[in-house]
């Protein structure tokens, strides 16, 4: 061969390998690929639980198990972008242990906090995993926890094989509003308000693999698991009726797949037992029917026309600052401590100890807070479905100022995401009351929020759009 031949060789297989590291960069970068697992968290025997006052009041901790508790966790990889969905059948993490799960997990897998979203269901009859009440979690369940969730993510991580993304929205009966007027005392009641507002929207994504068989289905319905209620079964473990709705969705793709998150839940409960005038302790068969209404729901959406998403993986997250009213005077706190009247759904002993442990930040000399920071999430899936999480127990009326925000495509508003700072009303409930407004003092706040909430929560939405979560 001569030398000119041999030039001629050498360039033809260098323009070659240019050309198909071209297209195959093209092609990984366009491709998503995702990846399914599920772990067991059920605590064990004598663990202290936490969603009802009975819980606190008795210390004796889990008395029996009447079906597990999981954490599901689909990974996303496109290119060099990664995300971690996570759905758990806990109450909620504070920041504290929430920051601990995304440390660990983000140091195994090399993920930053905005990788990462850690979703919990709200459970009522599940372990105590934060500080709320101001009684801690059992040490040994958190380290098992960590443990759990980290080994979720890297089978998640493992198993990764491409995918194809179809996405859906239907709506549900199964919410209904618990801030019920009471035109005699002026108050708002915890009790049904079949007129009242709800979320009812239910979200859905389905990941297919490469046969076009679901490997993941990522459903989102806005109302609190707390239907076992202050009766002695509210001691056994249960996921309540989002263990249900994976357990049937389960059953109707044919492996384990659906993973549950929990969205603007704030002010609604389950509207399985219509017609009552206030909540029952509901009973197992509730919780099934309940369970069963949602992925009866999800499968009468999947069987209609789903709206495929082109895949275009992004994640960020901003920290949003929403301001508190005044705190009261040293005073007034010993007052609280002499005599702490809270609402109806609350325990004055509880607020006994705020009130001693705000009194005690004014003697040392410190400060009280005057904002509360919240992280808002953003995950885009791909052109026309995005997620929103926010760090909070928002009502209603932010999942649907989250979707207005949005004038086209999906949009999959949560609350419970990356911990939990406190209850997110409304400015208009602020002078209403209710659980909802009062209850600040049991996440170790000075005082309420203040009005302005949802300029601030639109000011959150904006960054997010601005970042790409289109």
């Amino acid at each position: 061969m001569s030398i000119g031949q041999q030039l001629s060789f050498f360039a033809i297989t260098f323009l070659l390998l240019i050309f198909f590291s071209i297209t195959g960069f093209a092609h990984s970068e366009a491709e998503i690929r995702a990846g399914f697992s599920c772990v067991d968290i059920t605590p064990p025997i004598g663990t202290p639980m936490t969603g009802f006052g009975a819980h606190f009041r008795d210390r004796s901790g889990v008395k029996g198990i009447h079906d597990p508790l999981e954490a599901r966790a689909i990974f996303l990889e496109q290119g060099t972008t990664r995300t971690l969905i996570m759905g758990m059948d806990l109450c909620f993490l504070n920041r504290k242990e929430a920051d601990r799960m995304k440390g660990a997990i983000g140091r195994k897998l090399n993920l930053l906090p905005r990788d990462i979203l850690l979703n919990c269901s709200h459970n009522h009859t599940g372990p105590m995993c934060s500080d709320w009440f101001y009684l801690p979690p059992a040490p040994y369940y958190m380290d098992f926890l960590e443990e759990s969730l980290v080994k979720a993510a890297v089978e998640a991580s493992h198993s990764l094989e491409p995918v194809s993304i179809q996405a859906g929205e239907t709506t549900t009966k199964l919410p209904v509003n618990r801030r019920l007027p009471n035109p005699e005392s002026g108050q708002i009641d915890f009790a049904p308000n079949p007129q009242g507002s709800i979320y009812p929207y239910l979200p859905f994504v389905v990941f297919n693999n490469s046969a076009g068989k679901p490997l993941c289905i990522l459903f989102s319905v806005s109302a609190h698991p707390s239907n076992i209620k202050g009766v002695d079964r509210s001691f056994y473990i249960s996921a309540d009726y989002p263990g249900v709705a994976v357990r049937l969705l389960d059953k109707h793709i044919g492996r384990k797949g659906a993973l549950f998150l929990q969205g603007a839940a704030g002010c609604a409960k389950c509207s399985v037992v219509p017609g009552r005038d206030k909540f029952p302790s509901g009973t197992y068969e509730e919780v099934e029917t309940a369970g069963k209404m949602v992925a009866d729901e999800v499968c009468a959406a999947l069987d209609g026309k789903l709206q495929p998403v082109e895949p275009s993986l992004l994640n960020c997250s901003v920290e949003l600052s929403f301001p508190l009213l005044p705190p009261l005077k040293a005073e007034d706190y010993r007052k609280v401590i002499e005599q702490p009247d809270t609402h109806a759904e609350s325990m004055p002993e509880v607020k006994r100890v705020w009130a001693e442990d705000m009194l005690s930040c004014l003697n040392g000399g410190f400060s009280l807070s005057t904002t509360v920071p919240m992280t808002a999430q953003g995950i885009r899936l791909g052109k026309g479905f995005r997620i929103v999480a926010i760090e909070a127990e928002i009502v209603d009326a932010h999942g649907h100022q989250i979707r207005n925000s949005y004038p086209d495509g999906i949009t999959m508003p949560l609350g419970y995401s990356n911990g939990c700072q406190m209850y997110l009303p409304t400015s208009a409930m602020l002078p209403e009351g209710g659980y909802e407004v009062e209850s600040y003092w049991e996440y170790h706040k000075p005082a309420p929020l203040a009005p302005g909430i949802e300029s601030i929560l639109a000011d959150g939405i904006s960054h997010l759009m601005k970042e790409g979560i289109q």
